[in-house]
């Protein structure tokens, strides 16, 4: 432990704060579980003082492993975020007792001759500077132009210090990057840091090889956003989460931020009060597991499927609206249960985070089937729609022609005009509501019976998967779902 103080000297009494600053705030909320409190304002100095010894202790047992210890795969997490410090550089001492001295300093008690300044994180003032050595995704100490003047580092008062160097353990970490969390609900983010603290102490004891996977940082995520969702009270406010995925090495280091939007929480609480919709939340998690040749799990489904509720910032990309459109080409080979079950998800995507309406579609359905089912053989002109469905100037030209046909014919096309400004448009909405009218076609081929697939497609062809989580993950591992980087992807 650090060595007390000069008589007569003033120590400042310390406080953890709970800043916006990610990695600070991940570090906080990991203080905080490391300290058996529930909120980092409940964090004594008393805490501090054990939680710094248990960061020392671990920090020096990792450094100071055998390359086949179990704790040395904790090292390699300490390297790839703090690469230039001192327990983590190749120079480091092997001895215990010196390391031991050496990484006690790091969370020293400001004293009061100390020159003081605000701390860079949460304006406390701070005596000890520190730059990238110490402070993941920070410049080094060359780029003098974006630390304070005339310093060599940033100031970091002791909470936040200590928070900084607590945060590998909130966070979820891979051998070679880290993700930490941010979100307006402070339950999400405690929960989030939780179960990687748990995750954590299960590293430093059995390592990476002997660790079952679990949920990937978005799953971990959205099994959080679920459980908000699902609290008592029915008007939790929306919530925006957002996951700050960074690797800090010395050669390539690289920053990715996705975010959920606030209508999340909206369609996480509808989802289970949709039976239908939730079976193809959880038919599709199926159809994205990827399995190797003897049934090994090489991409879970769980996994994938979360990941499609996260974007980039600013880029609202609507991935599981994407991830079902591109399963057109296989529907001959899908069920009308499956189809159905995603067309239900898809509706009740757009409503929820779109906050769309999907029932101008109905004429435009109603015209397009009965023009594919008035061939003998329906198939031809179904695929001369699947081929054009997701393109604004084609599907416009297949509507007019069928619009004619049926006239031709002496049918009574269905009057589409409220639906085509919106639908033809290229823009978001548009590719909405064009991948939404493919399922709403599918699903009214199959309630008329006709011929489109290979095989008669049967309800029973897909078990009613009533069992099971609503949204389709469980925070428990699969056993059979091992990566070797400890089964974050």
């Amino acid at each position: 432990m650090t060595a007390p103080p000069d008589a007569g000297e003033q120590l400042r009494t310390e406080a953890l704060a709970l800043t916006r600053h990610p990695i600070q705030r991940c570090g906080a909320w990991a203080v905080t579980i490391l300290a058996g409190r529930d909120h980092p304002d409940d964090v004594t100095v008393g805490d501090l003082d054990d939680v710094a010894a248990r960061i020392v202790r671990d920090v020096v047992r990792a450094a100071t492993a055998g390359k086949d210890d179990a704790a040395y795969d904790w090292w390699k997490i300490l390297y790839a975020l703090f690469p230039n410090a001192k327990p983590t550089h190749a120079s480091r001492p092997r001895d215990a007792a010196a390391l031991t001295a050496e990484v006690d300093r790091f969370f020293a008690v400001d004293r009061a001759r100390d020159v003081l300044r605000p701390c860079v994180f949460c304006g406390a003032m701070a005596g000890v500077r520190w730059a990238k050595s110490m402070l993941p995704m920070f410049d080094t100490t060359k780029f003098r132009n974006t630390l304070p003047p005339g310093t060599a580092g940033w100031p970091v008062c002791r909470a936040c210090r200590i928070a900084v160097w607590a945060m590998p353990y909130g966070a979820a970490v891979t051998a070679g990057s880290a993700t930490v969390l941010t979100c307006d609900g402070d339950v999400v983010e405690r929960n989030f840091a939780a179960r990687n603290c748990e995750r954590a102490a299960r590293i430093q004891q059995v390592g990476f090889s002997s660790l079952p996977s679990h949920a990937s940082p978005e799953a971990v995520t959205l099994w959080g956003l679920r459980n908000y969702a699902a609290r008592s009270g029915t008007n939790q406010r929306p919530v925006a989460t957002t996951l700050w995925m960074f690797k800090n090495d010395n050669q390539e280091p690289w920053l990715r931020v996705t975010a959920t939007r606030l209508a999340v929480v909206g369609f996480l609480r509808a989802l289970p009060t949709q039976p239908t919709a939730a079976r193809g939340w959880r038919r599709l998690e199926s159809a994205m597991t990827r399995r190797a040749a003897d049934g090994t799990v090489i991409r879970s489904g769980r996994d994938a499927i979360a990941r499609t509720l996260f974007e980039p910032v600013n880029d609202h990309r609507d991935r599981l609206l994407v991830e079902l459109f591109n399963r057109r080409d296989a529907v001959e080979k899908t069920s009308a249960s499956t189809l159905r079950d995603w067309r239900a998800l898809s509706a009740l995507y757009l409503r929820e985070m779109c906050g769309m309406d999907t029932g101008d579609l109905k004429p435009v359905t109603t015209l397009l089937v009965d023009w594919i089912t008035a061939e003998k053989n329906p198939r031809g002109r179904f695929n001369e729609y699947r081929q054009v469905a997701g393109r604004t100037f084609a599907l416009q030209r297949l509507l007019m022609e069928a619009s004619a046909r049926l006239l031709l014919d002496g049918r009574r096309p269905s009057d589409i005009t409220g639906a085509t400004e919106t639908l033809l448009a290229s823009t978001p909405p548009g590719w909405r509501l064009r991948g939404q009218l493919f399922f709403e076609v599918v699903a009214e081929l199959a309630a008329r019976g006709a011929a489109i697939g290979t095989r008669a497609e049967s309800d029973e062809d897909d078990a009613d998967d009533t069992d099971g989580p609503h949204v389709g993950f469980d925070p428990d591992a699969d056993d059979d779902d091992v990566d070797n980087d400890g089964g974050y992807a």
